[in-house]
């Protein structure tokens, strides 16, 4: 009995063609280039940051001052930079009130930067602002014209409206007043120029204001120049004292 031995031939793969070995070739180089030049940007020294360009008006800050602010705080190259960190940075320097950060290809940041506006001192060392946000700079950048205004921590925003309260009902009658104090119990002493305190106390701050501008109006404004203080914590009336040079220059 003879056998048979059938032999099955593989099948040949059809050849590559040319284009689509080339674009095959393309892929892979493509690839490799994308992650070489990822590799190559994620260095720091990779693209750098040589130009920083400030905008903004300023009176207490400087262009040159902003870029080295910002140039202590870059870390990285271009793609690397920390925009955020960068802002909160800034942030932390007494005299910006906002900032933002963006990049500029290829290798500069641009800022814009929005100063503190000081409206009155607070304190020994601190200024509010507009919105009674305390800020504090360096002691010798304290200006000296602006109004004092003191009390306890947190009662800021309400020490600067009542502030502009005063010194509207003030005016009426002639006065300037260049500072005003709440006590840790409460109580409330203007003073006005030339060193003139107004005690008003701690409640019926309008009416007790009210009476003082009254007294002024009949009679007290005619001894300004040798009042000391007006105590307004009286029911019904006020009680005056004398400036200390006004009861020197009387004794002699």
């Amino acid at each position: 009995m003879s056998h048979a031995t059938l032999k099955v031939t593989e099948p040949t793969p059809p050849p590559i063609s040319p284009t689509l070995a080339v674009f095959l070739t393309m892929v892979v180089l493509t690839v490799a280039g994308v992650l070489w030049l990822a590799h190559e940007l994620s260095n720091p020294a990779a693209l750098p940051i040589r130009r920083v360009m400030v905008e903004g008006e300023f009176k207490h800050l400087t262009t040159e001052h902003v870029q080295r602010a910002v140039a202590g705080a870059v870390e990285g190259g271009f793609f690397g930079v920390d925009v955020e960190e960068i802002r909160r940075q800034l942030l932390n320097q007494a005299w910006i009130k906002e900032a933002n950060v963006s990049r500029v290809w290829p290798d500069g940041l641009h800022v814009t930067i929005v100063e503190q506006v000081p409206v009155a001192r607070w304190g020994d060392y601190g200024l509010l602002n507009a919105r009674a946000d305390i800020f504090v700079p360096a002691p010798e950048d304290l200006p000296k014209e602006l109004v004092q205004l003191t009390g306890p921590l947190g009662s800021e925003q309400e020490v600067l409206e009542r502030f502009g309260f005063i010194k509207k009902e003030l005016a009426g009658v002639g006065l300037v007043p260049v500072a005003l104090g709440l006590s840790d119990r409460r109580a409330w002493t203007v003073t006005t120029e030339g060193g003139h305190e107004i005690l008003l106390g701690r409640r019926d701050l309008e009416e007790r204001l009210a009476r003082f501008k009254w007294g002024y109006t009949r009679g007290l404004n005619a001894a300004w120049d040798r009042i000391g203080h007006v105590d307004m914590r009286y029911t019904n009336g006020f009680a005056v004292g004398e400036r200390a040079t006004a009861l020197r220059n009387g004794s002699k």
